[in-house]
């Protein structure tokens, strides 16, 4: 046999032992759980798709009023970052930029929620958006924004409803971009772990909103060249949401830190071949939905 031939094999084969070694360790706790939550939490295609609809029904309706002069579907659902149980659809309603609406956000929701109202029975009015309550599917909050041109960056600017009255920017495009681009380099990974951090945020009273979320794990994965597995990459973005932290108030902080805490404890005691341990620290940042079982 040519020495050329025998390389090759070689080289086949510990390509082959490599993939199954991988493929043993993704079958294998805690790489086992967190597939398993994965899709426990994940939207199936067709619960996106009837909540896409829904979406766009809602928008066919609020385009019939003068004030409003776009309307798009945006966020989690449109990111392909949703969960399930808390994420509702995200629509932003653009309208015009009335006497005093600029002065006092709680004047947008209160129109939004007017023109709503006329068509749909379960309306809620919150502090950044009006949620539309369907039974037994995904809710819709509409977000009013005023036009507000351009970022730096070139995108488009929008100015929404914050607490207290006031506004915040929001480019929803570039952020759409950021989570497309890191998915084409480090593919569906990136959002699994976006989508555990969310689940651990609201299942622990929403310390950081979703958005925010997206941001993190964007700045955290930007110079990523490869996505580690889920614990690792959860971890991480835990990890520099500690840094924005001192951004929030005091029990949104400490809980921010202590889940941090606790990923990292359940990594170690992962490598230290406590499986067992490990798991038992990641049910209890990931609730019950996280299996209890050793793969």
């Amino acid at each position: 046999m040519a020495k050329g031939t025998v390389a090759v094999d070689r080289n086949t084969h510990a390509q082959s032992k490599q993939a199954s070694n991988a493929q043993t360790f993704m079958n294998s706790s805690p790489a086992k759980n967190f597939q398993v939550l994965l899709e426990r939490i994940s939207l199936t295609a067709s619960e996106r798709t009837a909540a896409l609809r829904r979406a766009e029904s809602v928008c066919r309706n609020l385009n019939n009023y003068p004030l409003v002069q776009d309307c798009f579907v945006t966020g989690s659902l449109a990111r392909s970052t949703a969960i399930q149980t808390f994420s509702d659809v995200d629509i932003v309603a653009v309208i015009r930029n009335e006497p005093n609406i600029s002065e006092d956000s709680t004047l947008a929701i209160s129109t939004i929620s007017g023109l709503l109202s006329r068509t749909y029975v379960e309306v809620q009015d919150f502090d950044s958006a009006v949620r539309i309550t369907f039974p037994s599917e995904l809710g819709v909050d509409v977000v009013p924004a005023l036009s507000a041109g351009n970022n730096s960056s070139g995108f488009a600017l929008y100015k929404i409803p914050i607490e207290q009255r006031a506004w915040i920017d929001y480019a929803p495009e570039e952020q759409n971009q950021q989570i497309a681009q890191l998915t084409r380099k480090l593919g569906e990974g990136f959002k699994h772990a976006i989508r555990l951090t969310k689940w651990w945020s609201r299942t622990h009273g929403s310390p950081i909103p979703s958005y925010e979320i997206e941001y993190i794990a964007s700045r955290t994965a930007k110079n990523w060249k490869h996505i580690p597995p889920p614990e690792e990459a959860l971890t991480a973005f835990l990890g520099e949401a500690t840094k924005i932290s001192k951004k929030l108030a005091d029990r949104r902080q400490s809980v921010v830190r202590e889940a941090s805490l606790i990923a990292q404890e359940a990594l170690e005691l992962s490598a230290q071949g406590d499986t067992v341990g490990s798991i038992t620290r990641w049910r209890c940042l990931l609730g019950e939905q996280f299996p209890a079982v050793v793969f």
